[in-house]
């Protein structure tokens, strides 16, 4: 991977405000008036600020900013409505997951299908499946609150085919709940005049995470990701991956992720789970009501920066051993089982700074039974950079179209794009990849068999290609050149007046000049080489500390206990788990009794 396109991600300011981590709590105001103070009492003011934000319960309209504030789609009204568990800040509970909705198998039969016929079928089941564009994708966020009456009602007709019991924040009620919506099936069969269809779909969710100790996060380098990584390489179970982005950069923040650093988190979640369109991030649309747009952005890069601030300087979550001598020696000895059986290959203890992690902020595949559609980015090995030449010719006030000079390139679409169309510009699904127009020329997807009376679409576990191409920036010049064009013709003229019915035929060249205006456009791309995962499968290591206080466990928030997190692990976790139920009663018990003593920080404000 060249080292001018992967770029280091610089720290911001306020991730190495570690040393505010007590401003929150029990320190003491700054009283002293030198620079230094001034300096410290300005970051605490911006925290303050960024806290008074995080709780802040939004409304549906901002008249300081004349934006639409709250939704109209949203998953909650405030950040710490979903990160409370242990603190503000921390994880939330089942209750709070999001939804998203996955189609796994699509059919029509029964006339002639095109795009326009596709899309048609699938607005039945719900519009959100097509986008502004009007091109047709396979997964979609169901906002748990918000929309007009008609998108509550599409809302409500999936939710009714789901058999699991739902709270009023959205979310399951509880682990037991969630495994019941994961295995439901979700089918919708129509007549839409001559056609027939049939869709096979199902729930994804995700859980909450928690950010305390995130400013640590945001200092975890490119480099030594990629260190964890080759580390791995040679391990029998064990190979994880960094998050590689379209634009060069490595993940570190969300379930898959797909985040690179914590002011894009903040600026994502905001848009995303409250609706609070940023300068950079766009709030969901209301696929009942297309035409909608903000007038304005419901939050300030100011906003979105002390709101950064804030969970920089969120504290780390501690260590705290039991009081009981007892209970201490089987806590510390089930801290060597869990390096032991193979947990901490994966949940690696210390990834400076963030001292006490325990994760590798890699992504693993974690087997079938973790699968969700909105899958993880592609793994990037390779970068080139590559060209292309377009030129436009512009000859006395007849104008040509560009043409390509050469090129020929693939586009990786993933799962989504389940028509026709070249690509899909964003999406709001956490942990979803933001798809770009990558290239002129789209390969039909392998996944869709499409003929004009049939169209069948399976979801797919591996990329379709091997590489993709992201623009990085165009120039264009212009030239004229004057050019000399030679024409011949010929005139029949009268030679003699005399010969009244005798013609002859004369000759004439004329030379004309001619202004011919070329542009020339060099469009600059790199070439990404992937290589193939499973994707769908792929999610990032949770980081361990705290992990007392965050229960649900797993990505989606399946697990109740921690017995049952480890036990749920397959993929490349399958061996060590299998260690872990091998081992006797009082080994796994004291496995368990160290985990616990990972807890969310201490002495630190809390919600009820």
């Amino acid at each position: 991977m060249t080292k001018s396109f992967m770029r280091q991600p610089l720290a911001t300011i306020f991730t190495i405000t570690v040393i505010a981590a007590p401003i929150l709590g029990t320190c003491k105001p700054v009283t002293a008036v030198g620079p230094n103070a001034i300096d410290q009492q300005r970051i605490q003011q911006r925290i303050q600020q960024g806290k008074e934000l995080f709780e802040r319960e939004w409304p549906s309209r901002n008249p300081r900013l004349g934006s639409d504030g709250l939704g109209p789609l949203h998953n909650a009204k405030s950040c710490v409505a979903c990160h409370h568990q242990g603190g503000v800040g921390g994880s939330g509970d089942a209750r709070f997951n999001a939804k998203s909705i996955g189609i796994e198998k699509m059919r029509i039969t029964g006339g002639h299908i095109n795009d326009d016929v596709v899309a048609k079928s699938i607005r039945g089941f719900h519009p959100g499946f097509v986008d502004s564009a009007g091109r047709v994708v396979n997964t979609y966020a169901v906002s748990h609150h918000g929309g007009t009456p008609m998108f509550a009602r599409f809302r409500d007709s999936i939710m009714r085919n789901v058999a699991a019991e739902f709270s009023e924040a959205g979310g399951p009620v509880n682990a037991e709940e969630v495994r019941h919506a994961n295995s439901t099936p979700i089918t919708y069969a129509a007549q839409n005049g001559k056609y027939k269809i049939f869709i096979h779909a199902r729930m994804f969710q995700r859980n909450t995470t928690p950010l305390f100790g995130s400013g640590l996060i945001d200092q975890v380098t490119w480099k030594q990701l990629k260190e964890l990584a080759r580390a791995q390489e040679k391990h029998p179970e064990i190979s994880g991956r960094p998050a590689t982005l379209p634009d060069g950069r490595y993940g570190r923040f969300g379930w898959r992720g797909n985040v690179a650093t914590l002011q894009d988190f903040c600026d994502q979640a905001c848009a995303a789970e409250v609706g609070l369109e940023t300068s950079r991030k766009p709030q969901p649309i209301d696929p009942t009501l297309p035409g909608y747009r903000n007038p304005t952005s419901d939050i300030s890069d100011n906003q979105i920066r002390s709101m950064t601030a804030f969970m920089s300087a969120l504290p780390a979550p501690s260590r705290r051993l039991p009081q009981d001598l007892e209970t201490r020696h089987a806590a510390l000895r089930g801290e060597q089982l869990f390096a032991f059986v193979g947990c901490a290959v994966c949940h690696v203890p210390n990834v400076a700074p963030a001292q006490g992690l325990y994760s590798d902020l890699l992504l693993h595949d974690m087997g079938y039974e973790s699968i969700d559609l909105n899958p993880a980015d592609p793994y990037i090995t390779r970068t080139t950079p590559v060209s292309r030449i377009n030129r436009r010719v512009t000859t006395n006030s007849v104008e040509t179209k560009f043409y390509d000079d050469a090129m020929t390139t693939v586009y990786y679409g993933g799962t989504s794009v389940m028509s026709g169309a070249k690509s899909r510009n964003s999406s709001f699904s956490r942990g979803s990849t933001a798809m770009m127009d990558l290239s002129p020329i789209t390969r039909r997807q392998t996944n869709i068999r499409y003929t004009p009376y049939n169209y069948e679409f399976r979801y797919p576990q591996q990329p379709n290609t091997l590489m993709r191409f992201v623009l990085t920036g165009s120039q264009s010049k212009r030239s004229t050149n004057k050019t000399q064009t030679n024409r011949t013709e010929s005139k029949k003229i009268a030679q003699n007046q005399s010969l009244a019915s005798g013609k002859d035929t004369l000759t004439v060249d004329i030379t004309e000049q001619n202004n011919e205006i070329i542009e020339t456009r060099q469009i600059d791309y790199v070439r990404i080489h992937i290589e193939p995962t499973n994707h769908m499968q792929e999610w990032r290591t949770p980081p361990l500390w705290g992990v007392r206080d965050s229960a649900p466990y797993m990505h989606d928030g399946r697990a109740a206990t921690l017995l049952e997190a480890i036990s749920m692990h397959d993929g490349e976790g399958a061996g060590t788990r299998d260690r872990f139920l091998n081992l006797s009663h009082s080994d796994r018990s004291a496995i368990i009794k160290f985990m616990e003593t990972l807890t969310a920080p201490a002495n630190f404000s809390r919600t009820k």
